[in-house]
């Protein structure tokens, strides 16, 4: 029975498109507010050579308000640029060898953490693993069509959720601290336990429509490969590109 074995990395991509942007800064000629400030006080930029803080005094209340015109945050102490950041917290993944009699299965950890931004999205842009040996190459199949993993056909996919078949692996996204800050979730096609695809180009993840993408989520993805009777044997690899795509 011929044995298999697949391992590739994820690789972080950032694509930014910028719209209006309204920053808490305002200068003139004759004075600069480094933030807005309503209530009773409060610095951004309190140091000496040997601390540096931010303070606030009688805040009342945080969050997010907006319409269909506006966006805003309140509360003092929050950046005052718009910023987007992919991380990738296990950059190597390992499905082991593979045969016709079981289901491979490994898992991989991101995040995105961003703020002032009406959402983001995470794209996949690359191909299932392949191999090359000389003039014979072979790329495994994407699982085109939602489902569960179907032993001894060959097939590549991908979920963002907690599964409990073939095994129990992988995790729903986090977002950090809450949901009310940071909303991430899975996107359709990759959000339904135990059901697995793939395709190149496909939204993975994202912000849902009208919520912000402000505070960091925590993704795992949830990899299943099968082979066939027929899937040449090699050392299959993939360098796995995730592209974030944010609006502001």
């Amino acid at each position: 029975m011929m044995k298999r074995l697949w391992s590739f990395g994820l690789i972080p991509l950032l694509m930014i498109v910028f719209g209006g942007i309204a920053l808490a800064q305002y200068s003139s000629s004759n004075y600069k507010a480094n933030e807005v400030f309503f209530g009773a006080g409060g610095d951004t930029n309190q140091s000496s050579a040997n601390y540096q803080a931010s303070a606030s005094v009688g805040a009342l209340g945080v969050g997010k308000v907006n319409s269909a015109g506006y966006q805003a945050f309140s509360g003092f102490l929050t950046p005052n640029e718009p910023f987007l950041e992919l991380g990738i917290d296990s950059p190597v993944v390992d499905l082991g060898l593979l045969d016709t009699s079981s289901t491979n299965t490994a898992t991989a950890a991101f995040h995105v953490r961003a703020y002032i931004d009406t959402g983001y999205t995470v794209q996949t842009m690359s191909q299932p693993p392949s191999y090359t040996s000389g003039a014979q190459s072979h790329t495994l199949a994407a699982k085109a069509t939602l489902g569960a993993p179907t032993t001894g056909t060959e097939e590549f996919g991908i979920n963002l959720v907690h599964n409990t078949a073939p095994v129990a692996f992988g995790s729903n996204p986090s977002p950090q601290p809450n949901g009310t800050f940071a909303t991430g979730v899975a996107a359709s096609g990759y959000s339904t336990s135990n059901q697995f695809k793939y395709g190149v180009g496909d939204t993975i993840a994202g912000t849902p429509t009208g919520s912000s993408g402000w505070g960091a989520t925590d993704y795992t993805i949830s990899y299943i490969a099968d082979e066939g009777v027929l899937t040449p044997a090699g050392d299959y690899t993939m360098i796995h590109d995730l592209v974030v795509v944010a609006t502001y």
